[in-house]
């Protein structure tokens, strides 16, 4: 009796894309756990796992007896993973690749998967001989003659390409973080097996090749997990915070004296003169502080290589206090103490540097999101405040 209800065609149809979402399933779990980390991508994260493991449980439903509910699961779960979940997973992967979406581009994805998603309620309730949802409404369409269920296929082998293959294929000529590739690789793979399961009809290899994808999924969940220990634990190079502020301003001054590539004028270097003598008296005062009272080097020293090394992206103190390993309250504290700023001034100073160099290349609203604001209306307040110049006088002014 066991042996003719489980067969490999099952096992792979049915039982390898359970296993599948089981790793889903520890991803949503893990995500949700650091979800600081994954600031703004996760909600979209979190809507791709979801449909995606109603997707992968599809099969499952079809061997069980519940005939009646059968073509509403199937319609409801590609509809929602169509029409949902491929979208999410296209915007997730670029917020948390720091890549910039378009609004438009966006909203295009979005509109995209919900037009695949009605086309394939309709055109599935004309071919399909098992699936009649319309009619039990009583919406009935009259047939199309030429109309093939091959043709519903195609369509949804273009909808992989479209929102998941092409854009996944630009992230990862334009993703600066290496580490975080292993989850575009994945998505990938996912829409590479499914169109090859599409066009040829064969279902076994379309949903037993998702475990491809996951696997992928967990091996750089796993290694995302190593990255995320090690810098907790690992320590700075730099023996204390002066250390780190001197090596900051020693970029800032070298990127000026290259006469090559920018011409800046005798009041930049006078700004960036003053600002030197600023930092050395604030640095002799960070020394007398160090003396008097006990300041924790290793924590203040790795919060400012973190917010160094990821200005551009959603952070704040809760994220720093989470990287390094502490409390926000201790944090906050510790870096008062060690570099008599505040964690948030210190973000908006590093950011507006690097916004300095970046405005000499791009415009003033690529500028903004290149240096982790969201805003560039607020970008160009800070930007006037930290600098009497506007972005675009700035621009004016210093560009070659």
């Amino acid at each position: 009796m066991l042996d003719n209800l489980l067969t490999w065609g099952v096992f792979l149809r049915c039982i390898v894309p359970m296993l599948v979402a089981t790793i889903f399933f520890t991803a949503i779990v893990y995500f949700s756990i650091e979800r600081r980390r994954f600031g703004s991508s996760y909600n979209y994260f979190a809507v791709f796992f979801a449909t995606f493991i109603f997707y992968l449980c599809g099969p499952a439903f079809n061997i069980l007896p519940i005939e009646h509910a059968k073509p509403y699961i199937q319609l409801g779960r590609t509809i929602l993973f169509f029409g949902l979940g491929l979208p999410s997973l296209l915007i997730a992967l670029f917020k948390f690749s720091d890549v910039r979406l378009p609004k438009s581009v966006t909203c295009f994805s979005y509109s995209f998967g919900i037009a695949f998603s009605l086309c394939f309620l309709v055109l599935t309730e004309l071919q399909h001989p098992k699936i009649n949802v319309l009619e039990d409404f009583g919406v009935i369409i009259p047939p199309i003659d030429w109309l093939k269920l091959t043709h519903i296929y195609y369509l949804q082998s273009i909808t992989f390409m479209v929102l998941l293959i092409t854009p996944c294929c630009y992230l990862l000529l334009h993703t600066p973080k290496a580490q975080n590739k292993g989850y575009i690789y994945s998505a990938i793979s996912l829409g590479c097996i499914a169109i090859l399961g599409s066009t040829s009809a064969h279902w076994v290899m379309y949903y037993s090749g998702t475990s491809l994808c996951g696997l992928i999924w967990l091996g750089t969940m796993l290694k995302d997990i190593k990255i995320a220990n090690y810098a907790v634990k690992n320590k700075s190079h730099f023996s204390n915070p002066l250390e780190i502020t001197t090596y900051q301003n020693s970029q800032i001054l070298s990127s000026s004296s290259n006469a090559n590539k920018v011409n800046f004028s005798g009041n930049v270097n006078t700004a960036l003169y003053n600002s030197s003598q600023q930092q050395d008296d604030k640095n002799e005062c960070i020394n007398s502080k160090a003396k008097q009272v006990h300041i924790n080097n290793s924590v203040v020293n790795n919060a400012l290589l973190y917010i160094e090394n990821n200005y551009f992206k959603d952070i704040n103190i809760d994220t720093i206090a989470l990287s390094v390993g502490v409390s926000r309250s201790y944090l906050v504290k510790q870096f008062k103490l060690a570099t008599d700023e505040t964690i948030n001034n210190k973000i908006i100073e590093i950011r507006i540097e690097k916004a300095k160099k970046v405005l000499l290349k791009k415009s003033v609203t690529e500028t903004a999101y290149e240096v982790g604001f969201n805003n560039s209306n607020y970008f160009a307040t800070v930007f006037k405040k930290r600098t009497n110049y506007t972005p675009k006088q700035f621009k004016r002014t210093f560009s070659s």
